[in-house]
């Protein structure tokens, strides 16, 4: 069995659970690497103790059902693991459906470096979309930990519109770049209420049009950018941001928080595979699985950091590279761990966690 001091001690620093609670957080976190699952029966047979595969069940089981995670407590501890300081927010819905139970996320993430890095996610009682207070109430609960002035921009795709939500935004000083519906109303150059698409009649597959006048979009005065996707649907972005000459790249940001979900899901710790419906406990299973996530990608950066020759070898013929930062990150630590296992080599077992603190110590190789 590892020694999870070293583990144990960034956790107990940040959040403030009883210690026996931060050793099962500690040995969850490092199962849903290794088994690559959210099962909690295939988490609990990948507990590298001693213990029968049933009684870390029930512990699991336990954990889920009687520890309370300080959700600010989580997101400080990420947003520092990170370094992060103003940043671009981005909003999304992840859903699936278990026997007849909804499981419905929103998430609030931070777009960097290419994926987004989850902060805060609340659970929707329902299959749909969200309503402005839950948005609002999302934002708020950034604003409260980090402040306002951390905010650079805050990116959403065309379900997360509305005169509510958007008027909320300007009130408070937040700048937005959010995709629009192609039948928004808007008024045009003869004053008639028309759909927005109309304004992009022209538009080819190649072009990105700017358009030159601002106009009101649920009441809101924006700039709008436009483009065609390979299905020639519009792209539609509306922004309250003046100066920002490009939107339309500004807003692209948004895939990022869809590559987190696909981290999460089918491409890392396949969080569908969770039997849990209870709201609370599927938000404290995704606490776990985003720490996990944060500790793959940082170990990720870290491989290519030491060894960036080595990953440029791994480049496939369009350039583009054959593992992610977080895949590659994912398959070190499990590759670490069986080493760790094999062989009992607790410094190697040190160095991984050095990437799960504030501050870099010591290299992998």
């Amino acid at each position: 069995m590892p020694n999870l001091i070293r583990l144990e001690r960034i956790l107990s620093q940040n959040l403030t659970i009883h210690k026996a609670k931060i050793n099962c957080l500690s040995l969850m976190i490092i199962a849903i690497i290794t088994a690559q699952s959210s099962n909690l029966k295939k988490i609990a047979r990948h507990f590298t103790n001693s213990t029968t595969n049933d009684s870390n069940y029930r512990r699991i089981q336990r954990f889920f059902a009687q520890t309370p995670l300080n959700e600010h407590q989580i997101a400080r501890l990420i947003f520092q693991l990170f370094g992060l300081n103003k940043v671009t927010l981005t909003i999304d819905r992840t859903n699936w459906k278990w026997g007849k139970s909804n499981i419905n996320i929103f998430m609030l993430a931070v777009v960097h470096k290419g994926i987004a890095i989850p902060l805060y996610w609340t659970m929707l009682d329902k299959q749909g979309n969200s309503k402005t207070l839950e948005r609002t109430q999302l934002i708020e609960k950034f604003i409260h930990t980090f402040g306002k002035d951390k905010i650079q921009k805050v990116l959403a795709d065309r379900e997360f519109v509305g005169s509510a939500w958007f008027d909320w935004l300007t009130k408070q000083n937040i700048k937005f770049a959010i995709r629009i519906k192609k039948d928004s109303k808007v008024t045009n150059t003869q004053g008639q209420s028309v759909q927005i698409k109309t304004l992009f009649h022209n538009l080819n597959q190649q072009d990105t049009y700017h358009h030159a006048r601002t106009l009101f979009v649920d009441k809101c005065p924006v700039k709008v950018s436009a483009k065609l996707d390979s299905d020639n649907d519009y792209v539609i972005v509306a922004t309250n941001d003046f100066d920002d000459i490009d939107p339309m790249a500004t807003y692209a940001m948004r895939w990022q928080i869809e590559t987190l979900f696909s981290c999460l899901k089918g491409r890392g710790f396949n969080l569908e595979d969770t039997h849990l419906t209870k709201q609370d406990r599927v938000s404290k299973l995704v606490a776990v699985n985003a720490l996990a996530f944060c500790w793959a990608y940082l170990t990720g950066l870290a491989v290519i950091d030491d060894k960036p020759s080595h990953y440029k070898r791994c480049l496939k013929s369009n350039g583009r590279p054959q593992l992610s930062v977080f895949a590659l990150g994912l398959d070190f630590l499990i590759d670490g761990f069986r080493w760790f296992i094999m062989c009992g080599d607790f410094a190697f077992f040190n160095r991984l966690v050095d990437f799960l603190s504030f501050k870099r110590k010591s290299t992998l190789f």
